[in-house]
């Protein structure tokens, strides 16, 4: 693990992408079949995954209690970076299942597809780091 927060950030970011793919691989009959890892307790690949999923979420909890009990606070801009953060989850989260068609169909009838909305939250998402790069270099130049 990095030695630095962003740098072990970085690497957590870059495993959620080796891990979304390999799971997706994985066909849904795959987790009823058994598991070896000793975390799936002698059961299925269901087993080791939710354990998996459990172990995180009491990772976070133990994070978040010591953060607590040192008075560790986050700034206003880490915590919008950690809200960014977690909407971003969940907005790709919404996207996982559809099929490669279903992504370019329309979310409703004379709606926009899904590929649009996804594309419209990129591109929003890169015209305001544009500005705020740009707001930024502004207030730089007039001092």
């Amino acid at each position: 693990m990095a030695a630095t927060v962003r740098g072990a950030i970085r690497e957590l970011l870059e495993q959620t992408m080796v891990t979304i793919d390999a799971l997706l691989e994985a066909s849904d009959r795959e987790l009823a079949m058994p598991s070896s890892h000793g975390c799936a307790q002698g059961k299925d690949a269901w087993t080791l995954i939710t354990n998996d999923i459990d172990h995180e979420k009491i990772h976070t909890g133990q994070v978040l209690e010591a953060r607590y009990e040192s008075r560790i606070t986050a700034s206003p801009m880490e915590r919008l970076v950690a809200e960014w953060l977690a909407e971003r989850a969940r907005f790709i989260g919404s996207l996982i299942g559809l099929t490669d068609e279903q992504f370019n169909r329309e979310t409703a009838a004379g709606q926009w597809t899904y590929r649009v909305v996804a594309k419209h939250v990129l591109t929003l998402e890169q015209d305001s780091l544009k500005t705020m790069t740009a707001d930024r270099a502004g207030r730089a130049n007039s001092h």
